[in-house]
């Protein structure tokens, strides 16, 4: 799990991620004052819940949130407010659709209960939900494909092939008129950009070698290459 918290105070920096760890012992958190380096780190990492000041040190946190908003990964994902501007809550809850709306000063009891309901609402969006699936068009026909099985994704000019693993065999399809860009608007927040040729399914990260500049992906043979400018989303 990662959370993108987005906030200029130090001490309420320090004081949320405090409480995140005690919660997700395992938890990854990135924190930034900057809703430029925010919108950077969204696209370039798979974010599940994001936790927002308005007061930025560059421009308002809901219009950072409308941005975020704007990225087919990030339509449904939860969005908590904490905030000294009491003005923008019936903004923030009817058009930007975020997840909860803290006041500051806010307590550490009210904090928790608030992460509380959203880790119970993330945890039944990955375990109470159908299988989501990639839906393609080629030459007239609507083809249909489970996320899950998708193991990374090739680019070939202006083509791309999926890599689908299927009782135990790993097959490959390909795709016309379709690039890397066009395929991440279609997948979910599992599939990250590790190469400019190269999507994989982060559900089926294995192993990293950053010193070869390689990763492993459970059921595949071939060792996938990881670009200089990608390394960071892998961290």
């Amino acid at each position: 799990m990662r959370a993108l918290i987005i906030e200029d105070d130090q001490r309420i920096q320090q004081f949320l991620q405090s409480i995140l760890t005690r919660l997700q012992p395992t938890i990854q958190i990135d924190v930034t004052d900057s809703a430029v380096e925010a919108l950077a780190i969204a696209r370039a990492k798979a974010i599940d819940f994001f936790i927002v000041d308005i007061q930025l040190v560059d421009f308002k946190g809901t219009d950072l949130v409308k941005q975020i908003r704007m990225m087919p990964a990030y339509r449904f994902t939860p969005i908590v407010f904490e905030t000294g501007v009491a003005t923008e809550e019936l903004y923030a809850y009817r058009e930007l659709k975020c997840f909860y709306y803290l006041v500051k000063p806010y307590t550490e009891v009210e904090f928790v209960q608030v992460m509380t309901d959203v880790f119970a609402f993330l945890d039944y969006a990955d375990n109470g939900v159908d299988e989501q699936t990639l839906k393609i068009e080629q030459k007239g026909f609507l083809f249909e494909y489970y996320l899950k099985e998708i193991a990374y994704i090739e680019s070939f000019g202006k083509k791309v092939c999926l890599h689908v693993e299927r009782d135990g065999q790993l097959e490959e399809v390909m795709l016309s008129s379709y690039s890397l860009k066009r395929m991440l608007e279609l997948l979910d927040k599992h599939f990250i950009q590790v190469h400019k040729s190269y999507i994989i399914n982060r559900e089926k990260l294995e192993k990293v070698d950053f010193a070869q500049q390689t990763l492993k992906l459970r059921s595949v043979d071939v060792a996938v290459p990881i670009g200089l400018k990608y390394q960071d989303v892998l961290k």
